[in-house]
């Protein structure tokens, strides 16, 4: 039988490997620039420049086929993103939402991080979290547990 795994998506800077470390308890100083798609346990990490360029977006859709959950990670600070209207409603695995760096955002910043991953088809919940400071990830890993038994 497969291992049970997540897979988290999102542009570059948005934490998606700070959060992988916060939530395996692997967290260190050290920033890495994650390459390329890596296993990692439970979890699968991917390069943000696969989720910003349309043409390496295949190699993600194709290496979440045998994901139980879908995880999209999205930068609080950052007013945009690069994914396309609607785009998670084609899969047919649960998609959560991330907005990550909530220790550094406004009020205002949540708000619109939230409405981008609406906007991109995130019809499952979503988690407001800081990776760097622990805020908000019992609740995620609580939730991801559920996805993966």
């Amino acid at each position: 039988m497969k291992q049970a795994r997540y897979m988290v998506w999102g542009s570059v800077g948005a934490g998606k490997t700070s959060l992988i470390d916060a939530l395996s308890d692997t967290a260190t100083n050290t920033a890495r620039k994650t390459q390329m798609i890596d296993y990692r346990g439970m979890a699968i990490d991917t390069p943000g420049e696969y989720a910003e360029r349309g043409h390496l977006r295949r190699h993600l859709q194709t290496t979440s086929v045998d994901v139980q959950v879908i995880v999209v990670v999205v930068d609080a600070t950052s007013p945009e993103t690069r994914f396309p209207p609607h785009y998670f409603l084609m899969f047919s695995q649960p998609v959560i939402g991330i907005v990550n760096k909530i220790d550094i955002a406004s009020d205002a910043d949540v708000e619109q991080a939230t409405r981008l991953l609406r906007q991109i088809g995130v019809v499952g919940d979503i988690f407001y979290v800081s990776a760097t400071t622990g805020t908000g990830l019992g609740l995620l890993k609580e939730k991801l547990l559920n996805y993966l038994q």
